[in-house]
């Protein structure tokens, strides 16, 4: 028995050592929101069609069966621009996703905010007047 021990024990510590040693993974790719701040271009004339829809889009679930459609019981439409201009007219918009108490918090039942790259962007859109562009 005392013979077995320790070839089993080095082809454990092999086995352990190949499958723990090969594994690779790219930190970008795992972690976008990391590198985001990096690439976050706020200079650009904010629009809604290109830069302010495809965040409502993401973490709105604006799509056919989702929190804030037209279809929805939410009452806070967001895939349209109407809703969404709505939203930033009384305020609620920039508050709920900045997370500064005055509305309620999105995304809903999440524990972290949309970042910071993308609330800018939508900042800088309110700021400018919330165009339809």
């Amino acid at each position: 028995m005392k013979n077995l021990l320790l070839p089993l024990f080095l082809l454990f510590a092999a086995v352990a050592l190949f499958t723990e040693g090969c594994y690779y993974d790219n930190e970008a790719e795992l972690h976008p929101e990391k590198y985001l701040e990096q690439s976050c271009d706020t200079t650009i004339t904010m629009s809604f069609a290109n830069q302010i829809k495809p965040i409502l889009d993401s973490y709105c679930s604006t799509g056919n069966s989702s929190c804030h459609n037209s279809n929805s019981s939410s009452n806070v439409p967001l895939n349209t621009y109407e809703g969404v201009k709505s939203q930033v007219d009384n305020g609620r918009l920039l508050s709920s996703i900045t997370w500064d108490g005055n509305a309620s918090f999105m995304p809903k039942n999440s524990s972290t905010k949309i970042n910071d790259c993308y609330q800018a962007r939508i900042r800088i859109w309110i700021e400018s007047g919330a165009p339809n562009n």
